[in-house]
């Protein structure tokens, strides 16, 4: 065989033509194949191929290809279905095939998603893009969609998953160039366990990391990329960086003052692939090598976990008859197959929150006029991860579909206006080029529609064009030509504020004021025009006089994906914008007779709506079916079936700040959460009723390495087909450490015919009940007792086991006889973690912080160890209570790590509690030494 020839030949395994690929290339080669554009390399038969693209919730074509849009991955995580999820990521990836052949297979093989970021707080801007507040949730849902994804064929790959962003990726405030104090257990147990699935069960074949650092140290350089992702869940694919990670590990995070510094520790880290500019990558990685900071045997590495996934994809096969993946027929792309699953999934996405007196489903045959009313009611909005649909069906389309003969209002409850500069009696409108000038002349062509999104933030649709007003790109001035509020740059928001006079200060999307300049409206950098409005139609009133007229309103309200909460932007609140909640109220004192449709990103805090209106429902954005499926459930024809995926708060209030990530002492998600909640995690109504009987648990102890069965009756008690999701919760109880207040350990959604009864087995394994042991970095069963809830949320329950005998450990002190990291501590207050020696964690304390270790075997006369640094910083030690008087005080002034030996006055061998109060102090490890 000739070298092209073996390493073209699927009759030869995989590592010998991988071996054969790699000794042929150059170190030149090799450093072109860094980054996600791969250069071509005729004499080897490789041909150019660019790594990435998205597919969070179908295809993303973004030259505006067609693909099959299914709900925001935070909607189909509301399915708890993991069977539906599995279809949709094989559709992902049977269409991505066909984007691949589209684009002349040089790309669309290797995309990003899903996120499998811990949705913690509700705030982020990113809410919509992941599958909620749970590990265990988005661990199966993600597993299966990843697995539906990269096909089922031993050897050959449908689609490269590369779940995202790894890890500790919850708010977009700061990303870019700080990092995330995360303590062990909330590591452990929480935001890493959401990703082990992905890797352990589904052999995700890609990673990306994220943007923030962790305890210090940028995502794309921390040990656990190795220690964890590849030898411990057994990783075998490659890892990419987040998009310009490189750049900004030296411009925004400066990390490093080099990028061929960035670069190395990155690729001796495990990042495989950067995702970044071609040329930066590729002069990074030669300065690198010139200086000696990598090695080549650096980059082989990287090159060859790439090219063993390429490999698997086909892509150097000379004969593609044995992969079953290869020319998948161009016409699946958008099928009608496919377009009935996105239906599928949107109607079992949707929520109903609420249901008073079985206001729904509505009697079509009772309804004379109904109204639709609202700002999310005939748009079908996109995400930056939304492709490109074959159609769309808005909300009020869907009913206009269901319902031919009845009559129909619409209204998107917003007013209509015109500008003026104050004290002039022109007006700002439109030109004969649809650019933005005052003028005098044709009032109608200077009406807009006032679309208010909230926290000052508005759009403006010019009534005469149907488009939107935008900062033209590079210019200062503004036309009414943009058809759609897409982009990353968002520069048709426009910022409005009122002064005590009723007059307006307008401010471009990057905050700069508007004013008139020579005729036009233009953004300056200090000087601002005040406006007059003059309101046209009361979009309100509006609203409120269809509602009357009405025999039931539809108000369909949520927020607009690029307004408010998105990538680059967390929301200041959860509240529904302002001028939406007076659009509902003022609806409901029109006609009480009002079902509130809620199409958003993330949860809302709707107490009033939740008091007052009869029926709530909630969707996430973006299905090309978002209308028929909404007008499905309304009418009666879908059974929602939905479960929230996050905890939707009364109100921000008890939030700790965005940027706190320990949920134990935060008390977020439904685990640690003890008040402030509306809807709790897991909930969601239907319109039947679904008993449960003869529920069994098969043992009364469980052990290591065993499992235990919960089995149930499911029964039909109505009329309607019944989806079930049966929820299983364990709180554990006793023990050395603090368990969250319950944990979701098995679910399992059960489709019930009318009046059908079904049998149900949910396995839980002694796994699932482990604890993180911070004396012995690993995780332990800890002796105690579980109860296990079975019900329909996290908050309502149908049934509680008897106290079930864990058999594990038995923890009762801990020791300190050899260095123990500081970070290992039982308890802390008012310190962060950051990179102390070795790259290893440290605990600092900028201002009075203290970090508490219990039940310590001591010994008399024995002496404190300490690893630390710090200017002017000092340790104050307690026993047992830090209200007492300190056993030891040690100043410490040292810019560099030092080991300090305290004096302690132990004259007993009883365990203590051994509290350290530091200042101005990073701590590295703590030993308590003979004295």
């Amino acid at each position: 065989m000739s070298l092209i020839e073996k390493i073209q030949s699927p009759s030869l395994s995989l590592e010998q033509r991988l071996t054969t690929l790699m000794e042929a290339l150059t170190l030149e080669e090799k450093i072109s194949l860094l980054s996600t554009s791969q250069s071509a390399i005729p004499r080897l038969g490789i041909k150019e191929y660019a790594v990435g693209g998205e597919a969070a919730h179908g295809v993303v074509d973004r030259e505006g290809g067609k693909a099959t849009v299914f709900p925001q991955p935070i909607g189909l995580s509301s399915t708890w279905n993991k069977a539906l999820m599995h279809q949709v990521g094989s559709t992902i990836g049977d269409e991505a095939r066909v984007f691949y052949q589209l684009q002349n297979e040089k790309t669309g093989l290797t995309l990003w998603a899903p996120t499998i970021d811990m949705e913690r707080d509700p705030r982020w801007g990113r809410t919509e893009e992941a599958y909620g507040e749970d590990p265990y949730l988005t661990g199966q849902l993600s597993k299966e969609l990843i697995k539906g994804m990269q096909g089922d064929d031993p050897f050959y790959v449908k689609l490269v998953a590369a779940p995202k962003h790894f890890y500790g990726n919850n708010n977009e405030k700061g990303r870019e160039d700080t990092s995330n104090s995360i303590d062990l257990r909330n590591r452990k147990e929480y935001y890493l366990k959401a990703f082990e699935p992905a890797f352990k069960e589904a052999k995700a074949l890609s990673m990306m990391t994220a943007y923030n650092g962790v305890n210090g140290i940028p995502c794309m350089q921390i040990h656990e990329i190795e220690e964890i992702v590849r030898d411990e869940w057994n990783m075998d694919g490659f890892i990419v960086s987040d998009g310009g990670a490189l750049t900004l590990n030296v411009d925004e995070y400066q990390y490093y003052h080099t990028f061929e510094e960035a670069l190395a520790d990155a690729l001796i880290k495990g990042i495989d692939c950067f995702v970044d500019r071609k040329e930066i990558v590729e002069e990074a990685a030669r300065n690198a090598l010139d200086r000696e900071l990598i090695q080549p045997e650096d980059i082989d590495r990287a090159i060859r976990r790439m090219l063993r996934v390429r490999f698997r994809l086909g892509h150097f096969d000379y004969d593609p008859s044995q992969n079953p993946y290869h020319n998948i027929p161009l016409d699946v792309m958008c099928s009608e197959e496919h377009g009935k699953l996105a239906r599928k999934a949107t109607d079992e996405s949707i929520v109903l929150l609420k249901n008073d007196q079985q206001f729904l489903p509505l009697q079509k045959n009772k309804l004379k006029k109904l109204a639709v009313i609202g700002p999310t009611a005939n748009d079908v909005f996109r995400d930056w991860y939304t492709g490109y649909p074959p159609y769309k069906v808005t909300p009020l389309a869907g009913i206009e579909n269901y319902l031919s003969d009845v009559d129909i209002t619409y209204h998107d409850g917003f007013d209509r206006i015109i500008w003026q500069p104050n004290e002039s009696s022109n007006h700002v409108g439109l030109n004969e080029e649809n650019h933005w000038v005052v003028t005098g002349y044709d009032e109608e062509s200077a009406v807009l529609v006032d679309e208010d999104w909230g926290n000052s933030w508005h759009v403006f649709k010019s009534v005469k064009t149907n488009c939107y007003l935008t900062q033209t790109d590079q210019a200062s001035t503004f036309s009414a030509t943009k058809e759609e509020v897409f982009d990353w740059f968002n520069r048709e928001k426009i910022s409005v504020q009122t002064n005590e006079q009723d007059l307006y200060t307008l401010s471009s999307w990057n905050d700069y004021p508007l004013t008139i300049a020579e005729d036009n409206v233009v953004v300056n950098e200090t000087e601002r025009t005040l406006f007059e409005k003059k309101i046209i139609e009361n979009g309100i009133q509006k609203a409120a006089a269809q509602a009357k007229e009405s025999d039931v309103a539809i108000v369909c309200v949520g927020n607009h994906p690029m307004i408010n909460g998105k990538e680059t932007e967390d929301r200041e609140d959860i509240k529904l914008a302002d001028y939406q909640q007076r659009l509902v109220q003022a609806v409901y004192q029109a006609n009480p007779n009002m079902i509130l449709v809620v199409t958003a990103s993330y949860p809302f805090a709707i107490n009033w709506e939740q008091e007052n209106i009869p029926a709530i429902l909630y969707s996430s954005h973006g299905s090309q079916e978002l209308g028929n499926s909404l007008a499905a459930t309304i009418f009666g024809e879908n059974n929602p079936s939905g479960k929230l995926s996050m905890t939707w708060y009364r109100n921000a209030d008890q939030l700790p700040d965005i940027t706190d990530y320990d949920i134990r002492k935060g008390k977020r998600t439904y685990q640690y959460a003890d008040s402030n909640i509306l809807y709790p995690f897991g909930h969601g109504l239907s319109y039947g009723t679904v008993t449960y009987q003869d529920i069994t648990v098969d043992k009364s102890k469980i052990g290591e390495n065993e499992a235990l069965s919960i089995s149930l009756t499911l029964k039909n008690e109505s009329n309607f087909t019944q989806a079930e999701v049966v929820q299983v919760y364990a709180t554990i109880t006793e023990g050395y450490y603090s368990k969250a207040n319950k944990q979701l350990v098995a679910f399992e959604k059960v489709l019930l015919l009318p009046d059908e009864e079904r049998r149900v087995t949910l396995s839980i394994d002694s796994d699932q009940l482990q604890v993180f042991d911070v004396r012995t970095n690993q995780f332990v069963l800890e002796q105690g007792t579980v109860r296990f809830l079975i019900g329909q949320s996290s908050e309502q329950f149908v049934f509680t086991s008897d106290p079930i005998a864990v058999e594990g450990e038995v923890i009762t002190e801990r020791s300190l006889a050899e260095p123990t990291p500081a970070e290992n501590y039982d308890d802390y207050e008012n310190i962060t973690l950051t990179k102390g020696e070795m790259e290893k964690p440290c605990v600092t304390a900028e201002q009075q912080g203290w970090i508490l270790f219990q039940n310590v075997q001591s010994k008399p006369n024995a002496k404190l160890k300490v690893r630390a640094k710090g200017e002017a910083g000092q340790i104050h030690v307690f026993f047992n209570d830090r209200e007492a008087s300190p056993v030891a005080v040690k100043s410490i002034d040292s810019n560099q790590w030092t080991d300090e030996i305290i004096e302690l006055d132990l004259a007993h061998s009883d365990p203590i509690t051994m509290i350290l109060e530091i200042n101005h102090l990073s701590i590295q490890s703590v030993q308590l030494v003979e004295g």
